[in-house]
């Protein structure tokens, strides 16, 4: 078995991890217990790269309303036209990025994360093409890149900081790469992501 197969491996069985308590108070403490949150997918390309992989964020425009300039997986909201949330990965991947992927790709996902912003989004494990040939969408996305996941997922490069809000103390990850800073939602992600591949390596 090659070092990519056992990550795929690792990850199908593995216990799911879950994301830190304090992020879902910090969610609860901005949106009132009684509001809907909408729901969302985002897809975790993996790029087959050498042995290992390699994952796709994108820098998110900077004239866009929610989290202008930040990074993150490509996703978006579930529209009524999509199947499932799988169907809004997708669609949002493709219309962000260029980048097709079909169902048959999926390899798994993580638990559904609320978000300050209103959402609930859930994220999907996928293995794309390593000739994929991006087209980003300018009113979404201002930046592709691809980082080692030996980096974004290794526990010594996702810092935790601690902040008080409202006498309550909350850990925020983020994990920088090259010129860009990994946080928000998407570090709560490879925090998840991280210790589920790798906590009982580490």
């Amino acid at each position: 078995m090659n070092c990519q197969q056992q990550i795929i491996t690792r990850f199908m069985l593995a216990p799911q991890a879950s994301y830190d308590k304090s992020h879902t108070r910090r969610v609860r403490q901005h949106i009132s217990e009684d509001y809907r949150l909408k729901p969302a997918a985002v897809l975790i390309p993996l790029v087959p790269r050498h042995s290992s992989f390699s994952m796709i964020f994108t820098r998110r425009a900077d004239h866009l309303k929610h989290h202008p300039g930040q990074v993150s997986f490509p996703g978006g909201r579930y529209e009524p036209q999509d199947l499932d949330l799988i169907d809004t990965a997708l669609r949002e991947t493709h219309e962000e990025t260029g980048i097709l992927c079909n169902r048959d790709s999926i390899i798994g996902q993580l638990p559904s994360l609320p978000t300050i912003s209103g959402y609930i989004v859930t994220p999907y494990l996928s293995v794309i093409s390593p000739n994929y040939r991006p087209e980003l969408d300018p009113n979404e996305v201002d930046e592709l890149f691809e980082a080692p996941i030996e980096h974004v997922l290794n526990p010594m490069n996702i810092r935790t900081q601690k902040v008080t809000l409202d006498g309550k103390i909350h850990n925020i990850y983020s994990v920088p790469f090259s010129k860009y800073s990994i946080w928000g939602a998407t570090a709560q992600m490879l925090k998840v992501l991280s210790d589920q591949l790798w906590h009982e390596q580490n």
